[in-house]
């Protein structure tokens, strides 16, 4: 199965919260992974520190982007909130609001980046798939990790490494966890993975506040 999205670039960056603190984050995070003299995972060491900075402060994110969707693609209520967008999609942040009681599935991102929880307490559980990927619509994984999360705690993709997970809400209101990727995670076709029968299936998560390109034609033919 192979998921090689191809998607047309942007006018221009798309913002949809105003924010000082996020663009500075941005501009940051262009510095730093544009430097050809450190790879990926240097870059991201370097980048961890601000990242700490942007979820310490509690005042940028808007009340709207740390709510559940009812509507949810990914379903149980998670909220994938779009707050940047790089024209080229070669970045994107995002904010995933997860019910209290309720899991992602388990999916992969296919990109590089960090994730930090900004609200609540979550489990991931982390996978590693095992089998060669040559079995249609087949998958095998295993768990490599479980750990609790608390506001603050920061992890990384570096794919393979720990880009198959599945996190859970464990306190009780809604958590909040801001995503920066490589991708514009939420258009990309990824993969959604059932362990308990071995299987994976073609997913596009979507986001709460911002079609994809497929969803904007639909809209304009409705017009």
């Amino acid at each position: 199965m192979t998921n090689d999205t191809i998607l047309e670039p942007l006018p221009e960056d798309q913002w949809f919260i105003e924010s000082q603190e996020l663009r500075a984050f941005v501009a940051t995070v262009r510095e730093i992974t544009d430097s050809a003299s450190e790879n990926r995972t240097q870059q991201l060491a370097k980048l961890e520190p601000y990242f700490q900075e942007l979820l310490a402060q509690q005042q940028w994110l808007p009340e709207k982007f740390a709510q559940v969707n009812p509507e949810s693609k990914m379903g149980g209520g998670i909220g994938q909130w779009l707050l940047y967008r790089a024209k080229d999609r070669s970045l994107s942040v995002f904010s995933l609001v997860i019910p209290p009681g309720s899991t992602t599935p388990v999916h992969d991102h296919l990109a590089w980046g960090l994730i930090g929880l900004y609200k609540g307490n979550q489990e991931e559980t982390v996978y590693r798939r095992v089998d060669s990927g040559n079995a249609a619509e087949h998958a095998h994984l295993e768990i490599t990790e479980v750990r609790s999360l608390q506001r603050g705690d920061i992890y990384r993709l570096l794919p393979p490494d720990g880009d198959i997970h599945a996190v859970k809400t464990t306190s009780e209101s809604e958590s909040v966890s801001i995503h920066l990727l490589g991708n514009d995670t939420g258009c990309i076709w990824r993969h959604q993975f059932i362990p308990e029968s071995h299987s994976v299936k073609s997913f596009r998560s979507g986001y709460s506040n911002a079609p994809c390109k497929e969803e904007e034609e639909k809209q304009h033919a409705k017009v």
